[in-house]
Protein backbone atom coordinates (compact mmCIF):
# COMPACT_ATOMS: atom_id res chain seq x y z
CA UNK A 1 0.00 0.00 0.00
CA UNK A 2 2.99 2.35 -0.17
CA UNK A 3 1.79 3.14 -3.70
CA UNK A 4 -1.39 4.57 -2.18
CA UNK A 5 0.00 8.08 -1.89
CA UNK A 6 1.02 7.97 -5.56
CA UNK A 7 -2.48 6.81 -6.49
CA UNK A 8 -3.96 9.69 -4.48
CA UNK A 9 -1.77 12.19 -6.33
CA UNK A 10 -2.85 10.71 -9.69
CA UNK A 11 -6.52 10.93 -8.67
CA UNK A 12 -6.00 14.52 -7.54
CA UNK A 13 -4.43 15.51 -10.86
CA UNK A 14 -7.10 13.64 -12.83
CA UNK A 15 -9.93 15.47 -11.08
CA UNK A 16 -8.11 18.77 -11.52
CA UNK A 17 -7.60 18.23 -15.26
CA UNK A 18 -11.32 17.52 -15.76
CA UNK A 19 -11.96 21.18 -14.95
CA UNK A 20 -8.83 22.59 -16.55
CA UNK A 21 -10.72 25.14 -18.67
CA UNK A 22 -12.29 26.75 -15.60
CA UNK A 23 -9.41 26.59 -13.12
CA UNK A 24 -8.60 29.69 -11.05
CA UNK A 25 -6.19 28.11 -8.55
CA UNK A 26 -3.61 25.31 -8.51
CA UNK A 27 -1.67 25.46 -5.25
CA UNK A 28 1.09 23.23 -3.88
CA UNK A 29 2.95 23.54 -0.60
CA UNK A 30 4.22 22.06 2.62
CA UNK A 31 3.52 22.20 6.34
CA UNK A 32 5.45 21.55 9.55
CA UNK A 33 4.97 21.77 13.30
CA UNK A 34 7.95 24.12 13.73
CA UNK A 35 5.66 26.87 12.44
CA UNK A 36 4.30 27.98 15.82
CA UNK A 37 3.94 31.79 15.48
CA UNK A 38 5.29 31.83 19.02
CA UNK A 39 1.96 30.45 20.26
CA UNK A 40 2.46 26.68 20.18
CA UNK A 41 5.35 24.40 21.16
CA UNK A 42 7.53 22.69 18.58
CA UNK A 43 7.85 19.10 19.82
CA UNK A 44 8.67 17.68 16.37
CA UNK A 45 5.97 15.15 17.24
CA UNK A 46 2.29 14.64 16.50
CA UNK A 47 1.32 16.10 13.11
CA UNK A 48 4.96 16.66 12.28
CA UNK A 49 5.00 17.42 8.55
CA UNK A 50 2.88 17.32 5.42
CA UNK A 51 2.47 18.06 1.73
CA UNK A 52 -0.64 19.92 0.56
CA UNK A 53 -2.29 20.75 -2.75
CA UNK A 54 -5.51 22.46 -3.81
CA UNK A 55 -7.36 23.06 -7.06
CA UNK A 56 -10.28 25.48 -7.31
CA UNK A 57 -12.54 26.12 -10.30
CA UNK A 58 -14.37 29.32 -11.16
CA UNK A 59 -17.68 27.72 -10.14
CA UNK A 60 -16.30 27.02 -6.62
CA UNK A 61 -15.49 23.33 -6.84
CA UNK A 62 -12.52 22.76 -4.50
CA UNK A 63 -10.29 19.67 -4.64
CA UNK A 64 -7.76 19.25 -1.82
CA UNK A 65 -5.03 16.71 -1.18
CA UNK A 66 -3.15 16.29 2.12
CA UNK A 67 -0.27 13.86 2.74
CA UNK A 68 0.59 13.95 6.46
CA UNK A 69 2.85 12.12 8.89
CA UNK A 70 1.91 11.56 12.54
CA UNK A 71 4.46 10.47 15.14
CA UNK A 72 4.28 9.48 18.82
CA UNK A 73 7.79 9.32 20.25
CA UNK A 74 7.07 8.85 23.95
CA UNK A 75 3.88 6.94 24.74
CA UNK A 76 3.53 4.25 22.06
CA UNK A 77 6.68 4.85 19.96
CA UNK A 78 4.47 4.58 16.89
CA UNK A 79 3.86 6.48 13.68
CA UNK A 80 1.30 6.37 10.90
CA UNK A 81 0.74 8.20 7.62
CA UNK A 82 -2.43 9.76 6.29
CA UNK A 83 -3.50 10.66 2.75
CA UNK A 84 -6.75 12.57 2.32
CA UNK A 85 -8.42 13.52 -0.97
CA UNK A 86 -11.56 15.67 -0.67
CA UNK A 87 -14.00 17.37 -3.03
CA UNK A 88 -16.00 20.36 -1.77
CA UNK A 89 -18.69 22.34 -3.57
CA UNK A 90 -20.11 25.53 -2.05
CA UNK A 91 -23.70 26.73 -2.45
CA UNK A 92 -24.14 30.44 -1.66
CA UNK A 93 -27.50 32.03 -0.77
CA UNK A 94 -27.65 35.84 -0.41
CA UNK A 95 -30.00 37.31 2.22
CA UNK A 96 -29.95 41.16 2.21
CA UNK A 97 -26.63 42.12 3.89
CA UNK A 98 -25.98 38.54 4.98
CA UNK A 99 -25.56 35.15 3.36
CA UNK A 100 -25.69 31.40 3.95
CA UNK A 101 -23.02 29.11 2.51
CA UNK A 102 -23.43 25.33 2.52
CA UNK A 103 -20.42 23.22 1.55
CA UNK A 104 -20.85 19.42 1.37
CA UNK A 105 -17.62 17.41 1.36
CA UNK A 106 -16.86 13.94 0.05
CA UNK A 107 -13.61 12.08 -0.30
CA UNK A 108 -11.26 9.21 0.48
CA UNK A 109 -8.88 8.71 3.41
CA UNK A 110 -5.96 6.24 3.44
CA UNK A 111 -4.09 5.58 6.72
CA UNK A 112 -1.19 3.31 7.67
CA UNK A 113 2.31 2.86 6.26
CA UNK A 114 2.58 5.03 3.15
CA UNK A 115 6.36 5.34 3.27
CA UNK A 116 6.51 8.85 4.69
CA UNK A 117 9.14 7.86 7.26
CA UNK A 118 11.70 7.43 4.48
CA UNK A 119 10.75 10.82 3.03
CA UNK A 120 11.04 12.53 6.41
CA UNK A 121 14.46 11.06 7.13
CA UNK A 122 15.65 11.97 3.63
CA UNK A 123 14.95 15.64 4.35
CA UNK A 124 16.42 15.31 7.85
CA UNK A 125 19.68 14.12 6.29
CA UNK A 126 19.69 17.10 3.92
CA UNK A 127 19.07 19.49 6.84
CA UNK A 128 21.60 17.60 9.01
CA UNK A 129 18.97 16.80 11.63
CA UNK A 130 18.63 13.58 13.63
CA UNK A 131 16.72 10.85 11.83
CA UNK A 132 13.62 9.38 13.48
CA UNK A 133 12.70 5.71 13.20
CA UNK A 134 9.43 4.51 14.73
CA UNK A 135 7.41 1.36 14.16
CA UNK A 136 4.28 1.49 12.03
CA UNK A 137 1.11 -0.18 13.41
CA UNK A 138 0.70 -3.89 12.75
CA UNK A 139 -2.80 -3.23 11.41
CA UNK A 140 -2.95 -3.14 7.61
CA UNK A 141 -3.07 0.11 5.71
CA UNK A 142 -6.76 0.86 5.18
CA UNK A 143 -9.05 2.96 2.97
CA UNK A 144 -11.97 4.93 4.41
CA UNK A 145 -14.81 6.91 2.87
CA UNK A 146 -15.01 10.50 4.15
CA UNK A 147 -18.23 12.52 4.26
CA UNK A 148 -18.90 15.87 5.87
CA UNK A 149 -19.68 19.50 5.32
CA UNK A 150 -19.72 23.04 6.64
CA UNK A 151 -22.60 25.47 7.20
CA UNK A 152 -21.86 29.20 7.45
CA UNK A 153 -24.01 32.21 8.23
CA UNK A 154 -22.22 35.47 7.44
CA UNK A 155 -22.91 39.17 7.91
CA UNK A 156 -21.15 41.66 5.63
CA UNK A 157 -19.34 44.40 7.56
CA UNK A 158 -17.58 46.81 5.19
CA UNK A 159 -14.55 45.09 3.62
CA UNK A 160 -14.96 42.04 5.88
CA UNK A 161 -17.58 39.50 6.89
CA UNK A 162 -18.33 38.02 10.31
CA UNK A 163 -19.27 34.37 10.05
CA UNK A 164 -20.68 31.76 12.38
CA UNK A 165 -19.49 28.31 11.30
CA UNK A 166 -20.40 24.71 12.05
CA UNK A 167 -18.74 21.68 10.44
CA UNK A 168 -18.88 17.91 10.76
CA UNK A 169 -16.76 15.14 9.29
CA UNK A 170 -16.99 11.35 9.34
CA UNK A 171 -14.39 8.91 8.04
CA UNK A 172 -15.81 5.38 8.16
CA UNK A 173 -14.17 3.20 10.85
CA UNK A 174 -11.67 5.97 11.57
CA UNK A 175 -13.04 9.16 13.15
CA UNK A 176 -16.01 11.46 13.64
CA UNK A 177 -15.40 15.13 14.40
CA UNK A 178 -17.29 18.40 14.69
CA UNK A 179 -16.25 22.02 14.94
CA UNK A 180 -18.05 25.32 15.61
CA UNK A 181 -16.72 28.85 15.77
CA UNK A 182 -16.62 32.48 14.70
CA UNK A 183 -14.67 33.68 11.67
CA UNK A 184 -13.62 37.05 10.32
CA UNK A 185 -13.15 36.85 6.55
CA UNK A 186 -11.93 39.39 3.99
CA UNK A 187 -14.45 39.94 1.22
CA UNK A 188 -11.77 39.98 -1.46
CA UNK A 189 -9.59 36.87 -1.51
CA UNK A 190 -9.80 33.98 0.89
CA UNK A 191 -8.02 35.37 3.99
CA UNK A 192 -9.67 34.64 7.35
CA UNK A 193 -9.14 34.23 11.09
CA UNK A 194 -11.21 31.70 13.06
CA UNK A 195 -11.80 31.07 16.76
CA UNK A 196 -13.40 27.64 17.19
CA UNK A 197 -13.98 24.59 19.36
CA UNK A 198 -13.30 21.12 17.97
CA UNK A 199 -14.15 17.66 19.28
CA UNK A 200 -13.18 14.34 17.69
CA UNK A 201 -14.08 10.71 18.40
CA UNK A 202 -11.50 8.23 17.05
CA UNK A 203 -12.08 4.55 16.33
CA UNK A 204 -8.90 3.46 18.13
CA UNK A 205 -7.69 1.52 15.11
CA UNK A 206 -4.08 2.39 15.99
CA UNK A 207 -2.64 2.55 19.51
CA UNK A 208 -1.61 6.20 19.12
CA UNK A 209 -4.73 7.40 17.29
CA UNK A 210 -6.53 8.54 20.44
CA UNK A 211 -3.43 10.38 21.64
CA UNK A 212 -3.13 12.25 18.35
CA UNK A 213 -6.82 13.17 18.51
CA UNK A 214 -6.39 14.59 22.03
CA UNK A 215 -3.54 16.79 20.81
CA UNK A 216 -5.67 18.43 18.10
CA UNK A 217 -9.01 19.15 19.71
CA UNK A 218 -10.52 21.74 22.04
CA UNK A 219 -10.06 25.50 21.70
CA UNK A 220 -8.54 26.25 18.29
CA UNK A 221 -7.18 29.33 16.51
CA UNK A 222 -6.79 29.27 12.73
CA UNK A 223 -5.27 31.84 10.36
CA UNK A 224 -5.24 31.66 6.58
CA UNK A 225 -3.70 34.41 4.47
CA UNK A 226 -4.44 34.46 0.76
CA UNK A 227 -1.55 36.30 -0.85
CA UNK A 228 -2.61 35.22 -4.35
CA UNK A 229 0.83 33.86 -5.30
CA UNK A 230 1.96 32.95 -1.77
CA UNK A 231 -0.57 31.54 0.71
CA UNK A 232 0.09 30.76 4.36
CA UNK A 233 -1.93 28.78 6.92
CA UNK A 234 -1.64 28.12 10.64
CA UNK A 235 -3.60 26.42 13.44
CA UNK A 236 -2.85 26.14 17.14
CA UNK A 237 -4.52 24.45 20.12
CA UNK A 238 -3.58 26.56 23.18
CA UNK A 239 -4.72 23.96 25.73
CA UNK A 240 -2.34 21.29 24.41
CA UNK A 241 0.39 23.52 22.93
CA UNK A 242 0.31 21.75 19.56
CA UNK A 243 0.33 23.74 16.33
CA UNK A 244 0.88 23.31 12.61
CA UNK A 245 1.39 25.69 9.71
CA UNK A 246 2.76 26.04 6.23
CA UNK A 247 2.87 27.78 2.87
CA UNK A 248 1.45 27.13 -0.58
CA UNK A 249 2.23 28.63 -3.99
CA UNK A 250 -0.58 29.25 -6.49
CA UNK A 251 0.65 28.51 -10.01
CA UNK A 252 -2.26 30.45 -11.55
CA UNK A 253 -1.85 33.62 -9.48
CA UNK A 254 -0.53 35.68 -12.39
CA UNK A 255 -3.73 35.11 -14.36
CA UNK A 256 -5.54 37.48 -11.98
CA UNK A 257 -6.31 40.87 -13.51
CA UNK A 258 -4.37 43.68 -11.74
CA UNK A 259 -6.82 45.88 -9.79
CA UNK A 260 -4.61 47.19 -6.95
CA UNK A 261 -4.88 50.98 -6.43
CA UNK A 262 -4.00 51.66 -2.79
CA UNK A 263 -3.08 49.73 0.35
CA UNK A 264 -5.64 49.48 3.14
CA UNK A 265 -4.00 46.71 5.17
CA UNK A 266 -0.95 44.49 4.70
CA UNK A 267 0.45 41.15 5.82
CA UNK A 268 4.19 40.73 6.23
CA UNK A 269 6.48 37.74 6.56
CA UNK A 270 10.23 37.35 6.72
CA UNK A 271 13.30 35.48 7.94
CA UNK A 272 15.89 37.11 10.21
CA UNK A 273 19.25 35.66 11.23
CA UNK A 274 20.86 36.31 14.61
CA UNK A 275 24.43 35.67 15.89
CA UNK A 276 23.52 32.07 16.83
CA UNK A 277 22.93 31.35 13.13
CA UNK A 278 19.30 30.36 13.69
CA UNK A 279 16.39 31.64 11.61
CA UNK A 280 13.84 33.90 13.30
CA UNK A 281 10.56 33.79 11.41
CA UNK A 282 8.51 36.98 11.27
CA UNK A 283 4.77 37.42 10.73
CA UNK A 284 3.00 40.76 11.03
CA UNK A 285 -0.23 42.60 10.30
CA UNK A 286 0.29 46.19 9.14
CA UNK A 287 -2.22 49.05 9.11
CA UNK A 288 -0.79 52.24 7.63
CA UNK A 289 2.43 52.73 9.67
CA UNK A 290 1.39 50.61 12.69
CA UNK A 291 2.20 46.91 13.00
CA UNK A 292 1.49 43.90 15.19
CA UNK A 293 4.36 41.44 14.80
CA UNK A 294 5.62 38.14 16.16
CA UNK A 295 9.16 36.84 15.59
CA UNK A 296 10.12 33.39 16.79
CA UNK A 297 12.67 30.60 16.58
CA UNK A 298 12.64 27.12 18.09
CA UNK A 299 14.51 23.85 18.04
CA UNK A 300 16.12 21.03 20.05
CA UNK A 301 18.70 21.47 22.81
CA UNK A 302 19.94 18.17 24.25
CA UNK A 303 16.80 16.38 25.52
CA UNK A 304 14.63 19.51 25.43
CA UNK A 305 13.03 21.98 23.02
CA UNK A 306 13.44 25.74 23.24
CA UNK A 307 11.48 28.65 21.87
CA UNK A 308 12.29 32.37 21.78
CA UNK A 309 9.47 34.65 20.62
CA UNK A 310 8.96 38.42 20.39
CA UNK A 311 5.43 39.85 20.52
CA UNK A 312 5.69 43.43 19.29
CA UNK A 313 3.70 46.58 18.56
CA UNK A 314 5.52 48.94 16.22
CA UNK A 315 5.43 52.23 14.34
CA UNK A 316 7.30 52.81 11.08
CA UNK A 317 8.75 56.18 10.06
CA UNK A 318 9.07 56.35 6.27
CA UNK A 319 11.98 58.41 4.97
CA UNK A 320 12.37 59.86 1.48
CA UNK A 321 10.88 57.58 -1.19
CA UNK A 322 13.05 57.31 -4.27
CA UNK A 323 12.37 55.74 -7.63
CA UNK A 324 13.49 52.27 -6.49
CA UNK A 325 13.64 52.32 -2.69
CA UNK A 326 11.80 53.49 0.42
CA UNK A 327 14.11 53.55 3.47
CA UNK A 328 12.49 53.54 6.90
CA UNK A 329 13.09 53.51 10.64
CA UNK A 330 10.90 51.53 13.01
CA UNK A 331 10.40 51.48 16.78
CA UNK A 332 8.77 48.47 18.46
CA UNK A 333 7.96 47.44 22.03
CA UNK A 334 6.47 44.34 23.56
CA UNK A 335 7.34 41.10 25.30
CA UNK A 336 10.12 38.54 24.81
CA UNK A 337 9.42 34.89 25.65
CA UNK A 338 12.19 32.45 26.58
CA UNK A 339 10.99 28.86 26.97
CA UNK A 340 12.72 25.50 27.50
CA UNK A 341 10.65 22.33 27.86
CA UNK A 342 11.85 18.77 28.37
CA UNK A 343 10.80 16.18 25.81
CA UNK A 344 8.58 14.67 28.54
CA UNK A 345 6.54 17.93 28.26
CA UNK A 346 7.74 19.32 31.62
CA UNK A 347 8.74 23.00 31.71
CA UNK A 348 12.37 23.67 32.60
CA UNK A 349 12.22 27.42 32.05
CA UNK A 350 9.63 29.96 30.93
CA UNK A 351 10.13 33.71 31.18
CA UNK A 352 8.48 36.85 29.81
CA UNK A 353 10.48 40.09 29.67
CA UNK A 354 9.69 43.56 28.32
CA UNK A 355 11.65 44.32 25.18
CA UNK A 356 12.45 47.34 23.00
CA UNK A 357 13.37 47.03 19.32
CA UNK A 358 14.89 49.48 16.87
CA UNK A 359 14.83 48.54 13.19
CA UNK A 360 16.23 50.16 10.06
CA UNK A 361 15.61 48.96 6.55
CA UNK A 362 14.31 49.68 3.10
CA UNK A 363 11.61 48.54 0.72
CA UNK A 364 12.77 47.95 -2.85
CA UNK A 365 11.11 48.32 -6.23
CA UNK A 366 8.91 50.96 -7.79
CA UNK A 367 5.50 51.65 -6.17
CA UNK A 368 2.92 49.11 -7.39
CA UNK A 369 5.57 47.28 -9.42
CA UNK A 370 4.62 43.71 -8.43
CA UNK A 371 0.81 43.62 -8.53
CA UNK A 372 -1.29 40.43 -8.56
CA UNK A 373 -5.04 41.04 -8.55
CA UNK A 374 -5.88 43.37 -5.66
CA UNK A 375 -2.49 42.74 -3.99
CA UNK A 376 0.87 44.52 -4.18
CA UNK A 377 4.10 42.74 -3.20
CA UNK A 378 7.00 44.71 -1.69
CA UNK A 379 10.45 43.30 -0.87
CA UNK A 380 12.36 44.64 2.14
CA UNK A 381 15.77 44.24 3.76
CA UNK A 382 16.18 45.17 7.42
CA UNK A 383 18.36 44.96 10.51
CA UNK A 384 17.18 45.25 14.11
CA UNK A 385 18.49 45.56 17.66
CA UNK A 386 16.44 44.09 20.54
CA UNK A 387 17.04 45.08 24.15
CA UNK A 388 15.55 42.63 26.65
CA UNK A 389 14.84 44.25 30.01
CA UNK A 390 15.84 42.03 32.95
CA UNK A 391 18.22 39.09 33.30
CA UNK A 392 16.99 36.09 31.30
CA UNK A 393 20.03 33.85 31.89
CA UNK A 394 19.75 30.68 33.96
CA UNK A 395 23.25 29.29 34.81
CA UNK A 396 21.84 25.88 35.78
CA UNK A 397 20.40 25.34 32.30
CA UNK A 398 22.31 24.19 29.19
CA UNK A 399 24.84 26.66 27.82
CA UNK A 400 23.29 26.44 24.37
CA UNK A 401 19.98 27.64 25.82
CA UNK A 402 21.70 30.53 27.61
CA UNK A 403 23.10 31.61 24.23
CA UNK A 404 19.51 31.98 23.04
CA UNK A 405 18.61 34.36 25.91
CA UNK A 406 20.94 37.40 25.80
CA UNK A 407 20.05 40.93 26.85
CA UNK A 408 20.92 42.27 23.39
CA UNK A 409 19.68 40.52 20.24
CA UNK A 410 20.91 41.52 16.78
CA UNK A 411 19.06 40.39 13.65
CA UNK A 412 19.33 40.94 9.91
CA UNK A 413 16.93 39.60 7.34
CA UNK A 414 14.67 39.75 4.32
CA UNK A 415 10.92 40.00 4.12
CA UNK A 416 7.82 40.46 1.98
CA UNK A 417 4.96 42.86 2.58
CA UNK A 418 1.73 41.95 0.80
CA UNK A 419 -0.58 44.96 0.60
CA UNK A 420 -4.34 44.47 0.21
CA UNK A 421 -6.65 46.83 -1.66
CA UNK A 422 -10.03 46.19 -0.02
CA UNK A 423 -12.16 48.28 -2.39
Amino acid sequence: MKRASVIMVILFLSVALLGAKTLEEISFGTGNDWITLGLGDNWDDGLSYGLHAAVRTTDQLLVTLALEGYTDKLTHQERYDLARLNLTYSFLFDVDHSYIRLSPIGGVLIVGNLGFQSAQNFFHRILKKDELTLAYPQADTSVHLHLGGEAVYGVRLGPTSLEGTAAVGYSTDWEFDWEAGLRVRMKRGGSYFTVAWKDAYPSGRFASQGLQTDRYEGFKLTLFHDGALLQSFFSTYPATGYSYGGWMVNALAFTRKPTFKEAHIAYGMGIFLDPTGLRNRSNEVIYKNASLEVRYKNGPIEDSWFQVASYLLGWRFDLHEGAWALPYLKVLAGLELFSLKHETRTTRDEQLHPTLVFEAGSYFGRPSQWVIGNLNYRLRLAGSIHYVIGDAKRPALPLEYQRQAPSWIFQIGIGLEIQHDLT
